[in-house]
């Protein structure tokens, strides 16, 4: 009879939590749990189109000078659940791969390369005077988070755009009733936005969470008074030569999940790279003004954060079996750095690099290397991490 009246006491406890949880994100939860390929089938989505005149990179996968990075890379993305994968260099695609029942036409989940053209979306309204400067209050667009808490009252976008703002959310744990489940699952994004607080003084620590691109989202919902999707259609989809549509997937009341859920073709990711690329400059056209471009993906810069305006820093690391010859390549490379003993009684040091990466959880990734004028698409699943893409793709892109 105690043990009856316990699951009876455990299953109101649960009814209860349900019941206060926004929506049915637990249910939506327990039924999906963890994100995967096909999730713009379970949401509503806003559609894209495509430019009225398209941009296409130049065919030329089949060149003979390539065929040796072919064979190998054939090989050995094919045990990697890798969907797409796309090699660009000097506007020339020099390697392009697709799995079965995948090809150029297919639309890819972004993931968390979405934030990156959320950001690039900040620059651009800051450019045209949308947005007065990243210096901004948040609460200036956002003015009910004041009554939340008063550290909202020091909080500016670039803190949010470099994820310093000590939002109080927990990026990390993935259960049913988390915050990331809720932010993915629930009914109403504005809602959660609406009710946040903080946890600390903004702009003193990086803790990557995605509801502060959420955050930007909304700013420059408020401030444009148009949404996202169609902030994207006009200042990137079509300036940038989109060839095919694309989808941003909603919440119950059609804002888009900014921070994430952008679908695509690999061949129309790869046209954020190439802004990156050239700067801001499209063919004359300065989408964006260089002085982001150069804040943004400024080397010492992304040495130091490892982060900036929703891109990721990209580090080579050199590894040496001896402390003899690690201070040899130091001192060939005329640099100074810190050498430092791996687990496996081996040296490394770190060298600054100018390239830099915007990622997606389930190994989506958008590279760009300044250098070498290359960047790389790689779309795909990532069940284990065995393959580190973190490292492979920089390195492909640093030998071209």
């Amino acid at each position: 009879m105690i043990n009856s009246l316990s699951k009876r006491s455990t299953l109101f406890v649960l009814l209860i939590s349900l019941s206060l949880f926004s929506a049915c994100a637990p249910i939506r939860a327990t039924r999906w749990w963890q994100p995967d390929l096909a999730d713009s089938s379970k949401f509503r989505n806003a559609r894209i189109l495509p430019a009225k005149e398209p941009f296409r990179f130049i065919a030329g996968a089949n060149q003979i000078q390539h065929q040796q990075l072919k064979i190998y890379l054939d090989t050995f993305l094919n045990r990697t659940n890798t969907n797409a994968f796309l090699i660009i260099k000097n506007d020339t695609i020099i390697y392009e791969r697709f799995a079965e029942n995948v090809n150029q036409n297919t639309l890819h989940p972004s993931f968390s390369v979405a934030k990156s053209f959320v950001a690039t979306l900040m620059g651009i309204s800051i450019d045209k005077g949308i947005i007065h400067s990243s210096n901004d209050l948040v609460i200036k667009y956002l003015p009910t988070l004041e009554k939340n808490d008063e550290r909202f009252k020091k909080l500016t976008i670039q803190h949010v755009l470099d994820m310093r703002s000590a939002i109080d959310y927990d990026e990390n744990k993935e259960t049913p009733f988390s915050a990331i489940t809720k932010l993915y699952y629930g009914s109403s994004l504005n809602n959660q936005i609406a009710n946040l607080k903080m946890k600390g003084e903004p702009g003193l620590k990086f803790e990557y969470q995605s509801v502060n691109t959420q955050i930007l989202s909304a700013i420059l919902e408020k401030a444009s008074g148009r949404q996202i999707q169609d902030l994207l259609a006009e200042y990137l989809w079509q300036p940038l030569g989109a060839e095919s549509n694309a989808l941003w997937s909603l919440d119950n009341q059609k804002t888009a999940k900014a921070f994430c859920c952008f679908n695509a073709t690999a061949i129309d990711f790869a046209k954020l790279g190439r802004l990156y690329l050239k700067n801001g400059n499209w063919d004359g056209n300065q989408i964006i003004s260089k002085r982001w471009m150069d804040t943004t993906t400024n080397p010492d810069t992304l040495d130091q954060l490892g982060y900036k305006n929703q891109w990721w820093a990209c580090y080579d690391f050199r590894y040496f079996k001896d402390l003899e010859s690690a201070n040899a390549a130091l001192a060939k490379l005329k640099i100074s750095a810190d050498i430092k003993k791996t687990k496996y009684n081996g040296y490394y040091f770190k060298v600054k690099a100018n390239d830099y990466t915007a990622e997606g959880i389930l190994g989506q990734f958008v590279y760009v290397n300044p250098k070498n004028k290359v960047i790389i698409v790689r779309m795909g699943n990532y069940p284990n991490r065995q393959i580190n893409f973190e490292n492979f793709i920089p390195k492909i892109g640093r030998q071209l």
